[in-house]
């Protein structure tokens, strides 16, 4: 493209190909310039035009020699005799080099670019700028870094808005139990909209349920990813071999998928109502409770099993209760006992299961007392983790 190229009464918006995912597609600077114009001139241009932060300055072929912003052409013909000394010279006299990507650059390729200029001390990401090209060489447009910046952010919550959804529809879908004689409330609140605690509850016919709670490490995004295959491999599993192959086998996923990089800590349990009978294994989480006569009883045994998705060879220790009439059962996560106050106090496990003896001697469910109870104590203190629970009534007679 030759000299009329870039002679288009400055008004030239060249606009490349936009592939799917392309940095392309989020350009939104297209005016180019002579590099032969006139200081003034483009003073003019930006006067005409207030949206225009940046021009490119490019050469005979209209390929990009650099650019020229807004804020500091301004600066420069600001100061004393700046357009008696300015005006008249050439934009490339004050053209400063800008990074120059193909425009067909994929979006999460510029993204370590951006990730990268974002520790440079330089300041306001706003006024910086990257130009686009064809596959020629040819200007195509520019791209600020903020809008590369906010398109990550909208991404991001969107992503975060679609793992939430995803993580209520898991929990709403958890199978009914009640019918076998046994009461169940169960809760989960994400403390950034999207977490790493879920629960679990599978209906095996013939009297007998599977359930979990699990607490993955970490919280958003990246615990969510690993929430929804833990999630995906229960509701697939078949659970005939017992408690014990189901958590080998969950774990020896977790390992391959993320590389012992991540883990989770959970409580898995099966109970039979026919014969009263819970087997369970305690996974590293060490927050289960027995309820038995109005007293609390730890579940301390369970403790010698490691958390899954840390060791490939995994040997977990698979226990039996003997369920009595009136027995409870509440497992929970951290995330509730340890909620901090202003003061620096934590909620603790005293006052959780105060309210669960509150709950069975008032038939009222545990998470209606208990998230009046998190607000009132925590105020304006904001919420520090992912809260789990879920409480058993083993009311059958």
């Amino acid at each position: 493209m030759q000299r009329e190229a870039a002679d288009r009464d400055l008004q030239a918006e060249t606009q490349g190909r936009s592939y799917p995912n392309s940095i392309q597609k989020l350009a939104r600077y297209f005016k180019a310039v002579p590099a032969a114009e006139t200081i003034a001139s483009l003073a003019d241009i930006f006067d005409r035009d207030r949206r225009i932060f940046a021009v490119c300055v490019v050469n005979d072929l209209y390929r990009p020699l650099g650019l020229i912003r807004r804020d500091k052409l301004f600066l420069l013909l600001g100061k004393r005799f700046g357009w008696d000394l300015m005006g008249n010279r050439t934009v490339l006299e004050i053209t400063e080099e800008a990074p120059v990507f193909p425009g067909d650059t994929n979006i999460f390729t510029a993204s370590q670019f951006l990730s990268a200029a974002s520790k440079d001390p330089l300041p306001d990401m706003g006024n910086r700028f990257m130009i686009l090209t064809d596959p020629q060489g040819a200007f195509t447009g520019m791209l600020s870094f903020q809008d590369l910046s906010n398109y990550f952010v909208d991404m991001t919550n969107g992503d975060i808005a679609m793992a939430s959804l995803l993580q209520e529809r898991f929990l709403a879908s958890a199978d009914e139990i009640s019918g076998q004689g046994i009461g169940v409330n169960a809760w989960s609140l994400p403390a950034k909209g999207v977490g790493g605690d879920f629960y679990f509850i599978k209906d095996l016919g013939e009297g007998r349920f599977f359930a979990a709670l699990c607490d993955v490490s970490g919280k958003g995004i990246a615990a969510s990813l690993v929430v929804s295959m833990a999630w995906g491999f229960l509701r697939a599993y078949t659970i005939k071999s017992g408690l014990g192959d189901l958590i080998v086998n969950l774990n020896s996923s977790m390992v391959s998928t993320f590389h012992m990089e991540k883990y989770l800590t959970g409580f898995f349990m099966i109970y039979d109502s026919g014969k009263k009978i819970l087997q369970f294994a305690d996974m590293g989480h060490s927050h289960s409770v027995l309820l038995r006569d109005k007293v609390f009883h730890n579940l301390e045994k369970a403790k010698i099993n490691l958390p899954l998705g840390i060791e490939p060879a995994l040997k977990p220790a698979i226990f039996r209760l003997d369920i009595k009439p009136g027995d409870g059962l509440l497992v929970y996560t951290d995330g509730i006992t340890e909620q901090d106050n202003s003061r620096g106090e934590e909620f603790g496990d005293e006052r959780l299961l105060k309210l669960a003896l509150e709950s069975r001697a008032g038939k009222t469910a545990l998470d209606a007392l208990l998230v009046p109870a998190l607000d009132e104590f925590r105020k304006n203190t904001p919420q520090r983790d992912d809260m789990t629970c879920l409480f058993f009534d083993f009311y059958t007679s």
